[in-house]
């Protein structure tokens, strides 16, 4: 699903940044896997970036540049939707299948919809990296919202999960919101209003179509993903049921003994699986949907208070504390 169109775009913006010197080597070999071949080469450009410019504001020009209704099937699938909420829905349910570093969850509580970005599939992604995939992401849905409704459309505010960067007053300038860096989780927050808002681009018959051939690329991409990004995708899509072996067993058509099985193959184990997953949604869970400690535990699978407490201690210091919701707090009173 994840069309060339993407990486050939970062080439052209790459081009006209003064302060990229060198463009890496492309991997271009047979149409077997040319869709994991896209995703490898998009993900070397942007290492590329970095090593030459650390402080680099592409990720926000890259954005920029994507219309969603002339880029590819995905984008259109989103852009021929019945209205914002029907598009929203459709991004983050396909965007994991793009073979990605981020996963993203939509939230909807009676006064905003918030889109957070959390990521499961590596132990530590590069802070530059992070930063592209938020700044790409998040202009997408700008730019998507932007091009395909009438009436004009603001974030209340965007969290950002890394340190201000040097150009931070260009996100001003891009999403006319307030933004926080150095929070604990990256999210851009709507208000509720805008989600029965038409498409000018919705059609029925074309997001059919367009889902048909969705459905029927994916088919063949998960075939050449490894099994711990099925596994991790899964968890992170279904929780809190996917914390149970028989019913994420299910899922992936595949039986527990199989699962266990797949994942000790490939190093690992659904245990661990569990564990990178609830590291992600424990700031999902406090931050974005503001459950109660006692509701975090159990939607995590943890069977007390102290286990959870243990878990969060382990993963996030020892002298850390449970977060203090306060500042997430004045935005649900706003």
């Amino acid at each position: 699903m994840f069309s060339d169109i993407y990486f050939r775009l970062l080439l052209e913006v790459m081009g006209k940044d003064p302060n990229i010197k060198k463009i890496p080597s492309l991997r271009l070999d047979g149409e077997k896997n040319s869709n994991l071949n896209s995703v490898v080469n998009f993900h070397r450009l942007i290492k590329s970036i970095y090593e030459q410019c650390p402080d680099s504001s592409i990720g926000l020009e890259f954005g920029r540049q994507i219309k969603p209704i002339n880029a590819c099937d995905f984008s259109r699938l989103i852009a021929t939707s019945k209205d914002v909420s029907s598009g929203l829905d459709a991004l983050v349910d396909f965007y994991p299948r793009l073979n990605l570093k981020p996963f993203p969850l939509l939230y909807k509580n009676e006064k905003h919809i918030s889109i957070a970005l959390c990521f499961p599939y590596e132990k530590a992604i590069g802070m530059a990296h992070k930063r592209f995939c938020s700044e790409t992401f998040y202009s997408f849905c700008l730019n998507l919202l932007c091009d395909v409704v009438i009436e004009p459309i603001n974030a209340v505010k965007l969290y950002l999960d890394f340190p201000k960067p040097s150009y931070a007053s260009e996100y001003q300038a891009l999403f006319k919101c307030e933004v926080e860096f150095d929070a604990p989780l990256s999210m851009v927050v709507f208000d509720r209003s805008i989600e029965n808002l038409p498409l000018t681009s919705a059609n029925e018959c074309l997001h059919e179509v367009y889902l048909t051939k969705a459905h029927e690329a994916w088919q063949q991409v998960k075939r050449q993903q490894n099994f711990q990004y099925r596994t991790l995708s899964q968890l992170m899509r279904d929780f809190p049921a996917s914390f149970n072996g028989q019913y994420l067993a299910d899922a992936l058509n595949i039986s527990p003994r199989g699962l266990q099985k797949r994942l000790s193959a490939e190093g690992c184990s659904y245990s661990l699986m569990c564990q990178v997953v609830r590291k992600e949604l424990v700031k999902v869970c406090l931050y974005q949907r503001h459950y109660e400690l006692e509701d975090v535990a159990a939607c995590l699978g943890f069977q007390s208070q102290g286990s959870f407490r243990k878990f969060f201690k382990a993963h996030f210091g020892l002298k850390a504390q449970l977060p203090d919701l306060t500042k997430l707090e004045r935005l649900e009173q706003a």
